[in-house]
Order: structure tokens, then C-alpha cells, then sequence
């Protein structure tokens, strides 16, 4: 009687190991997991989100790219909790819709502002594109 506990607990373990076995070649497609990042709100500073998120001043400079007013958080901001990605996975391109800045378009869709500027030829991260430019994100 023990026996044939043990072999059905054992059948039942191989044929979940089956199972979990032909999902796995079925090579299903997952979205991409979106970078870590809060919206800052009225009166929040850096070292407050900092502090907040066990992360250091240094870090959460490298994860964002801040301009020269970059310790001024305006509420709304978004500041990222880790490394942007090097490009987009959504979105090939957006087309800005009124003026704005490499810099804050690289924010707004979470990805590294080196990176948006090799794939744009962009000059400058805080000059203005105009209407209608088109900006790649991939």
C-alpha cells in the first residue's frame, strides 16, 4: 500500500515535470519587465527617495539622467530606480508632438539618454526638437 503511494506521488511528479517540460519549448513570449521608478511628489527630495529605496545619491544619479537643474525635483518627475534600458521595447519611434528635449523624452520612455542620442545623432540632450521630428527609440 505505501508502495503505490510513493509510485503515484512519483508518477505525479514526473508528469508535472512533463508538463512544465513542453510549455517550456513552446517558447512563450513575455514582456519585458519595466525599469523600476517612482513619481516624485510634492516636496520629495533625492536623498528622501534615496533613503526610501535603500539605493545611494550616487546610484540614483546614474540610473536618471539629470540636467544641470537636476536637484530640483519638480512633482510629477519620474525618477528611475535602476538602470534604463539601452532602448525601447514598445515603440520604434514616438514623434514629438510639441517641443521637447532628448533628455526628456529619454525619461519619459525609460531609456538611456547616451544611447537615444547615438540612435538620433543628437547634439545636444537639452536642445528642442521641433514638431513633427521624428525620434527613434530602437
Amino acid at each position: 500500500m505505501k508502495t503505490k503511494r510513493i509510485f503515484g506521488l512519483i508518477v505525479l511528479g514526473l508528469s508535472t515535470s512533463f508538463a512544465e517540460a513542453t510549455t517550456m519549448y513552446a517558447n512563450p513570449i513575455f514582456p519585458k519587465k519595466e525599469v523600476s521608478s517612482i513619481v516624485v511628489k510634492e516636496g520629495q527630495t533625492l536623498y528622501m527617495i534615496s533613503k526610501s529605496n535603500q539605493l545611494t545619491l550616487r546610484q540614483l544619479y546614474q540610473f536618471n539622467d539629470f540636467g544641470p537643474q537636476g536637484d530640483v525635483l519638480e512633482p510629477g518627475t519620474i525618477v528611475y530606480l535602476a538602470h534604463k534600458k539601452r532602448k525601447s521595447t514598445q515603440k520604434e519611434f514616438v514623434i514629438v508632438d510639441h517641443s521637447a528635449t532628448l533628455r526628456q523624452i529619454a525619461n519619459k520612455e525609460g531609456i538611456r539618454l547616451k544611447s537615444l542620442m547615438r540612435m538620433n545623432q543628437g547634439s545636444s540632450p537639452d536642445e528642442q526638437l521641433p514638431n513633427g521630428e521624428k525620434v527613434f527609440l530602437r
